[in-house]
């Protein structure tokens, strides 16, 4: 009898260890799903270099390497490079330019996004998908490029952000949307831009 509630006994803390296993085995499939982020270098013209978080010498990129938080790239003159998002969202690095990967998550379970980047110098622009927009809309996904003067959230599927360290000034403008011809056509009156500089608030 009592060698049966020992084994019960036993049973049970075995049920439990596995119980908190299975939990735990869970709570780090969840974090995965939620941390499958990064961005994925496409396409790139010329010299473009990767500055991995923690390390403080640039390596030469590569197609089809992954960036992610903390990571940074830069494009030298003549050099360009395309940064492919998971949620389908492009970044178009144009040269004399460095971007920061500041924050990318991708949530496949909910289909929620964090996109946030920080332009140190030049100019990117942001081709964002449409689900990331309507995301947007309902507050399920962030998408923000920043600048040392500003922070520029999209609104718009298609925008370009620059950033002039000389006079430390931010200009941002809101394009057609090339994906949808006629809409860019009809849109294109409604394209705009405006600039900020170090003190001043948009």
């Amino acid at each position: 009898m009592g060698g049966a509630r020992r084994g019960r006994r036993l049973g049970g803390i075995v049920a439990a260890v596995f119980a908190g296993l299975l939990v735990l085995a869970m709570a780090d499939g969840a974090q995965a799903q939620t941390a499958a982020g990064g961005a994925e270098i496409k396409q790139m013209t010329g010299r473009v270099e990767v500055l991995r978080k923690g390390q403080n010498e640039w390596a030469p990129a590569t197609t089809g390497a992954k960036l992610v938080d903390g990571d940074q790239i830069r494009a030298h003159a003549g050099a360009s490079a395309e940064l492919g998002l998971p949620d389908g969202s492009t970044l178009f690095l144009a040269e004399n330019s460095r971007l920061a990967m500041t924050k990318v998550e991708f949530d496949e379970a909910t289909k929620s996004r964090t996109g946030a980047f920080h332009l140190v110098v030049g100019k990117v622009r942001a081709l964002v998908s449409r689900a990331a927009i309507e995301l947007l809309r309902s507050r399920q996904s962030n998408f923000v490029i920043s600048t040392p003067t500003a922070v520029a959230a999209a609104r718009g599927t298609h925008y370009e952000v620059t950033y002039d360290a000389a006079q430390k000034a931010t200009r941002v403008a809101v394009l057609p949307d090339p994906r949808f011809p006629e809409a860019a056509e009809a849109d294109h009156d409604n394209a705009y831009a405006f600039n900020q500089k170090a003190g001043e608030r948009f």
